[in-house]
């Protein structure tokens, strides 16, 4: 009985460990992508300098596609040259393409003349470097950018802020009931065995007196 006991606990334990390892990050991340948007609100969300970026058009394909997730990381903007794929803000709109060359202004200031790898033309507008988020890394995940775009919503904050943090409060609940549960448990085995104790004292003392 002990074993079964023993064996239940070992593996409440693992899920209480797997629950944490897998939720505590989760909050965090979308609690610090939330607090950054807040922040600063004229910039991309991101943690440690890393911004993911929903692909919601295909003037880049095929370099990535409608619908992954890219990232892009902040760079020092007067390093950024010809060919550079980057992430920038128009219009509070996340546009992310290529430089095809870097011109100046007549104060000889730096703008930037972008196009989308599927397009033939030009961008209309210049890029200047403050509207510029980031540099684009390489990296993109199929599909992602639509789980992003779920996430940034009331009902994705829900499911992956609200719920997690009501989960581990429950499991913490849960656990500390059924530690509650074995503690008194154990102190009415002990209380009882003290009783047991007294009654065969009790009893020997009785049994010494008749003699």
């Amino acid at each position: 009985m002990e074993e079964k006991k023993d064996k239940k606990g070992r593996i409440l334990a693992a899920i209480n460990i797997i629950l944490c390892i897998i939720l505590i990050p989760v909050i965090l991340m979308n609690v610090t992508v939330i607090i950054s948007s807040y922040i600063h609100p004229d910039e991309i969300p991101g943690i440690f300098g890393i911004k993911p970026v929903a692909v919601l058009s295909g003037s880049m394909e095929d370099t990535f596609m409608t619908g992954e997730l890219i990232f892009v990381e902040k760079t020092d903007t007067s390093l950024l040259k010809e060919g550079d794929v980057i992430c920038y803000l128009m219009e509070g709109q996340a546009v992310t393409h290529r430089i095809v060359s870097i011109e100046q202004d007549e104060e000889g200031e730096d703008f930037y003349i972008t196009r989308g790898d599927a397009n033939n033309t030009e961008d209309r507008e210049t890029v200047r470097p403050e509207q510029v988020q980031g540099i684009w890394n390489g990296v993109h995940l199929a599909g992602m950018g639509n789980f992003v775009i779920f996430l940034s919503s009331t009902t994705g904050m829900i499911v992956f802020i609200i719920c997690p943090i009501l989960l581990l409060i429950a499991w913490d609940v849960i656990r500390r009931w059924q530690m509650d549960k074995k503690e008194r448990s154990r102190a009415d085995e002990l209380e009882a065995e003290l009783k047991a104790l007294k009654a065969a004292q009790s009893e020997r003392e009785k049994a010494e007196l008749e003699q």
